[in-house]
């Protein structure tokens, strides 16, 4: 909520506490949760290694408990980040993998907005003037 109205250094306080809790608590899903707030934070704020780090442990957290949309959703949010970052190839094989993802998991709705991405991917990794 408060990375939503530019209050970062609140989300990232706040999302901190409830990483905190829910390793003391055992709550994987809950981790894996702030592990992916806290990296969308850290991108906004333009700290894209840090954004990526934990992008990255809430994918390990989100596989090794079996959370196949956690995961789709981590491959989506690194190929943002990596888009950001004007590292298209990388974009789009992230957001090839949360498609993949989101394929075998049935959600329809996902796939459109991964194809919209992979487009965009495709789109934004060409030169204007270029030839296709």
């Amino acid at each position: 909520m408060y990375g939503t109205i530019g209050e970062y250094d609140k989300a990232e306080e706040y999302e901190k506490k409830a990483l905190v809790i829910s390793q003391e608590i055992g709550d994987r899903q809950g981790e894996a949760t702030s592990y992916g707030k806290l990296g969308a934070v850290y991108q906004c704020l333009g700290e894209y290694s840090r954004a990526e780090e934990y992008h990255k442990k809430q994918l390990v957290i989100s596989k090794e408990i079996g959370d196949r949309r956690g995961e789709a959703l981590c491959y989506k949010n690194l190929g943002t980040l990596f888009r950001s970052l004007s590292a298209h190839a990388e974009a789009k094989d992230y957001h090839e993998k949360a498609l993949e993802m989101s394929k075998k998991n049935g959600d329809i709705e996902e796939n459109k907005e991964l194809y919209l991405q992979l487009a965009y991917d495709i789109l934004s990794g060409r030169h204007v003037g270029s030839q296709p």
